[in-house]
Parts: structure tokens; C-alpha cells; sequence
């Protein structure tokens, strides 16, 4: 988990879980198939702590091509409130495109990502 060396302070996230393709998100899948395919891209998916023993806030869902540096992502967080407690709502990010090697760069670069358009969201 990020933070490690931060108390109880998050956030904090898990290791990139390898996933099949078919379990990322529809918008992920069609924004790869929209931009070269899915060929090489491999699924990951990082569940988000804002404490470590809390319930996950949020998840990040990541697409990786690493022989081509490149991924595509998502933040996904069902929603609070009166109406989430009836029907379940999901909240999600447009897919983000960015440079990246490794799952776990994949998953630094697309958090700081978020956070640094967080005021045009």
C-alpha cells in the first residue's frame, strides 16, 4: 500500500491484482478498442483505503500495454446518500490516457493524475 511510512493517514491502496480484460470496465475496453485495440494490454485493478481499516473508497482500474508504455484508467466509487442507500450508484472518472511501464507506476501516475485535475472535475 502507498503511504506505508504515513501513520493512518491515506490514502492508501493495494497491489495492482492482475484481471482479465473482460473485467475492466465497458468504457476502458471501448476507449483501448477506440485507440489502436486491445492487443497487449493487460487489466489491473487497485482498491483505494482513505484508512486502513475502513471499507475501500474507490477503485482504480487500469489497462496496460507495457511494451508500449501506455495505459488507460479509471477511478470508480459508489456513491453516499439517501439515494445510494436505495439503488447502488457507481461514479466513475473519464478514461485518463498516460505514460507507463509497470502496474504499479500505471497505478502512481494515474492517482497523481486524479488528484492533479481534481478542481476540473
Amino acid at each position: 500500500m502507498l503511504s506505508a511510512d504515513r501513520s493512518d493517514r491515506g490514502p492508501f491502496w493495494t497491489r495492482p491484482m492482475p484481471v482479465g480484460q473482460a473485467e475492466l470496465s465497458p468504457c476502458v475496453l471501448d476507449e483501448i478498442d477506440a485507440n489502436g485495440g486491445r492487443t497487449g494490454f493487460r487489466g489491473y485493478i487497485l482498491q483505494i483505503f482513505d484508512t486502513p481499516d475502513a471499507r475501500p473508497s474507490g477503485v482504480l482500474e487500469i489497462a496496460l500495454n507495457r511494451k508500449q508504455h501506455r495505459a488507460c484508467g479509471i477511478y470508480e466509487s459508489e456513491a453516499s446518500g439517501p439515494a445510494a442507500r436505495r439503488d447502488r450508484v457507481v461514479l466513475m472518472t473519464d478514461p485518463v490516457w498516460f505514460a507507463a511501464s509497470t502496474p504499479q507506476e500505471a497505478a502512481n501516475v494515474l492517482y497523481q493524475t486524479l488528484v492533479d485535475r481534481a478542481p476540473d472535475l
